[in-house]
């Protein structure tokens, strides 16, 4: 498979905030306007569900420093027909990563951690593997800040019967198709992304605090903030008060579960959620950034741009620049049938937070995005709040079919440039959902048409050499692959599809 989410992942990691051309005024405080956005997120998420085929969602609003509104919207269980409620648990993938820099830092302001040691001080269990590059040049400072220069970029995750792997065998590769964890690049030289930076602080933390993970976040950071409806596991309670998932096609999907808890494990209800999210703010005349769990000047540390991170991102906080040379921070979540994400102003006291059952449910975080800019700014980023073509696509594709999905892109590209935002990355994306649920003809209409609209671009041959693949269809996934490589020679993911096929003649 061929970067097929990369468009996706951006969306995720950098939490969907815009940076509009617009004017300079502070952000909206008083209570009339924040009404105003309560009501217009209130008459849109219903139709944002509806669109993306995700059933449920759940979005808390934030101004001062405190949660203003915080309600659930659709369905928890469809078959059910149980409505998402403000306690129903939702998993916020990468979100985990930010929860656990807190636990991080907490060690780190109790002197047992130092942010800029080598991360082998504290490591008995497991090490990293040898390479051409410095391995005590990675530190904690540069593993929350992902300029370790270590690979693995996320997990997939396992499933409800799988035997979850200890972290020690995580790291060595034990990650269910993901990979192992070693140095790739120089540490300190450039800002690449790694869940896998995570699970070796994950390590770290039980190295030192001789607890489990799990254990030392619940007693240290979770319940000291509130968050007594959040765990790192999937406990039978956190079970019970859960939403179920669903994936790209609203179809029930198995809850993943992770030995990658600070990766991607982090289960919360909204209410909890928007606390975390609060928790970074200081209220006027009131509770200060930290709560009470960091200091103030510590929290602001990991909302600072690390050096190498172009910018862009802190101690697990990514970093947006907004309108009036103002940060706003926060993070993205995504794993298979959960989406989410959280961003808030240090400078304002504003936020928002949202979670949602489908794995298309970015596009319902995309959309609060694209109104909380609005109400913050004045104007509407208009070219970032555009809808996904793809979507509409898939729509007619699974309730019209195949030739409606290909009257509808081929018209909303003609005319829907206004409204509808379009790139290979989509329809890849809606293509590898049908694939996954064994509908191979109708994933074959996506990627055909992906190659009909962008017949330069390699991916999109690499995408349907796969499903032809899939469907047995040697000859003409070996077309495709090759194809592929000629467009872009770099490609190892077709060179070695195309020796396997070969072989297979």
């Amino acid at each position: 498979m061929h970067r097929r989410t990369d468009w996706l992942r951006t969306l995720l990691i950098l939490g969907a905030a815009f940076s509009p051309a617009c004017d300079q005024r502070p952000a909206a405080t008083d209570s009339k306007s924040a009404q105003e956005l309560i009501e217009r997120v209130d008459q849109k998420v219903p139709g944002w569900l509806e669109e993306s085929l995700v059933p449920g969602a759940a979005v808390a609003l934030i101004q001062n420093g405190e949660v203003i509104h915080i309600k659930g919207y659709g369905l928890a269980d469809v078959s059910g027909a149980k409505p998402v409620t403000t306690r129903h648990g939702f998993n916020i993938g990468s979100i985990s990563k930010t929860v656990a820099a807190w636990g991080v830092l907490k060690l780190v302001e109790e002197g047992r951690l130092d942010l800029d040691a080598p991360v082998s001080r504290y490591l008995t269990r497991w090490k990293l593997p040898d390479s051409e590059f410095d391995s005590g040049r990675v530190t904690l400072r540069r593993l929350l800040s992902h300029t370790a220069g270590l690979s693995l970029h996320g997990y997939p995750g396992f499933g409800p019967e799988d035997e979850l792997p200890s972290p020690e065998a995580s790291l060595s590769g034990a990650t269910n198709g993901s990979e192992d964890v070693r140095l790739i690049m120089e540490p300190g030289t450039q800002w690449k992304y790694s869940g896998g930076g995570y699970t070796l602080a994950q390590l770290i933390v039980e190295e030192v605090s001789g607890q489990r993970f799990a254990d030392y976040m619940r007693e240290n950071v979770l319940h000291p903030l509130g968050m007594r409806n959040s765990d790192y596991e999937l406990t039978p309670s956190i079970l019970a008060a859960s939403s179920l998932c669903y994936d790209g096609l609203g179809e029930l999907t198995p809850n993943p579960r992770f030995t990658a808890q600070a990766a991607a494990g982090l289960h919360t209800t909204i209410e909890d959620f928007a606390s975390f999210a609060a928790a970074g703010l200081s209220v006027p005349n009131g509770a200060k950034a930290g709560r009470g769990v960091l200091k103030p000047e510590t929290v602001a540390e990991m909302m600072r741009p690390a050096s190498a991170s172009e910018g862009a991102y802190g101690l697990g906080y990514s970093v947006t620049e907004l309108p009036g040379d103002r940060n706003s921070v926060g993070h993205g979540g995504s794993n298979r049938g959960w989406q989410a994400i959280f961003r808030i102003l240090p400078d304002s006291g504003d936020g928002f937070a949202v979670t949602t059952n489908g794995s298309n449910g970015w596009f319902v975080h995309q959309q609060v995005a694209c109104e909380w800019t609005e109400w913050l700014s004045g104007e509407r980023p208009e070219e970032q709040c555009k809808k996904p073509a793809g979507l509409a696509v898939l729509h007619a594709l699974l309730n019209k079919g195949p030739e409606a999905a290909e009257t509808t892109f081929w018209k909303l590209k003609e005319s829907g440039g206004d409204e509808y935002a379009f790139s290979e990355g989509q329809l890849n994306w809606m293509g590898y959902e049908l694939l996954r649920n064994k509908r191979m003809d109708d994933a074959l209409v996506l990627f055909k048409l992906n190659v009909a609209a962008y017949p330069e671009a390699s991916n999109p041959y690499d995408s349907l050499g796969e499903a032809y693949a899939a469907k047995g269809e040697r000859e003409l996934a070996i077309l495709n692959y090759k194809k592929s490589l000629e467009l872009d020679p770099k490609n190892d993911n077709a060179r070695k599809w195309i020796e396997k096929l070969e072989k297979a003649r």
